[in-house]
């Protein structure tokens, strides 16, 4: 099972600037109770701009993105962290939720060359924000979005900003995708992509649930990416993770599988955990890993993207190889699903 390092050529590196958050969303783990400082903590800029040193062009020129389990605008220069990036030639990507995205903070990450901005806006009205996301903060966040995307023409930046929403009603996906359309995307006008929920491996008990079929595997352990914690076990930070599936405990710190503030990538993937995570998803043995056996993502859902209004939309279905992409759009009163090579 082992495969030659040297050979991987990563496409994405999502990167975590911030493991805390300054919201509690209904739907989202990352405020579970007995999920501790370990994982909390800000990725020192240094060790983010070792890292990738470390991994580029070593290991490819990827696609990095600035989320995880955590917000990154929580970290007050997040900016050196985006041009951090940018010195590397590579895309920069943020998903974050927003709130704090304004004024001077916002324009300095916009002008460090920021490449793409999505934004969780989970709620079509100001009730269900608040419902889902903990906060009365809808008009805020509309507000922030339009200060966004004017700064971005005004200043010239090539930026693209998009907003992000789960379906809250699987019963009602038709009107719930209207009603977003047009208190959201029609009024900030930007690009959405509006997503089934998941169960964050299992640690979040769904009733929204995705299809349940057949497990297959999700593809993440031999997908070229890689997700990297700003925290990991006691003491450590840089923690190497399958995925940004594994959030909360007990599945957090279950699915460490290194750590690059003293191990190479190169040993992290030939290591025992590595090695045994990809050998359970090659037998379909997802019940030997805690954190995959009771994951959603392990089904064969071709729904889990319902809507974007983004043509160049592609969902990497995981699958490990450049042409597994999959694009659901809402057509009509059915899901139909278009292959994308």
């Amino acid at each position: 099972m082992k495969n030659k390092p040297l050979d991987i050529k990563l496409k994405r590196i999502v990167m975590e600037v911030f493991g805390g958050c300054n919201y509690t969303c209904q739907m989202c783990p990352q405020s579970n109770p007995g999920r501790g400082k370990n994982f909390t903590r800000k990725m020192p800029l240094e060790k983010f701009k070792k890292i990738l040193d470390d991994l580029v062009p070593k290991y490819g020129n990827p696609q990095i993105n600035l989320e995880g389990s955590g917000e990154p605008t929580m970290a007050k220069d997040l900016f050196e962290y985006v041009k951090a990036v940018k010195n590397k030639g590579l895309k920069c990507f943020m998903y974050c939720n927003g709130a704090r995205l304004n004024g001077d903070f916002m324009k300095k990450v916009i002008d460090a060359g920021i490449d793409f901005i999505r934004i969780s806006v989970i709620g079509y009205n100001r009730e269900l924000y608040k419902k889902w996301m903990n906060v009365d903060n809808f008009e805020l966040i509309l507000s922030n979005l339009k200060e966004i995307k004017k700064y971005i023409k005004e200043s010239g930046s090539s930026c693209n900003l998009s907003t992000y929403h789960l379906i809250t009603d699987n019963s009602k996906i038709k009107s719930e995708i209207a009603e977003y359309k047009k208190n959201v995307i029609d009024v900030v006008n930007s690009t959405a992509y509006i997503w089934k929920m998941h169960n964050w491996s299992g640690n979040y008990k769904n009733t929204n649930a995705r299809n349940p079929t057949t497990r297959r595997s999700c593809g993440r352990p031999f997908a070229p990416e890689l997700t990297v914690r700003a925290g990991g076990e006691t003491g450590r930070t840089a923690g190497i993770v399958p995925c940004c599936q594994t959030l909360g405990p007990p599945n957090e710190e279950k699915s460490i599988l290194g750590h690059l503030d003293t191990e190479s990538y190169e040993d992290i993937y030939n290591g025992e955990r590595f090695v045994k995570l990809r050998e359970a998803h090659s037998t379909k043995n997802f019940d030997s890993i805690d954190y995959c056996k009771n994951c959603d993502f392990l089904y064969d859902d071709p729904e889990v993207l319902v809507w974007s209004n983004d043509k160049t939309a592609k969902v990497h279905h995981m699958l490990g190889t450049d042409d597994d992409f999959i694009l659901t759009k809402y057509t009509g009163d059915k899901l139909s699903k278009e292959k994308k090579l």
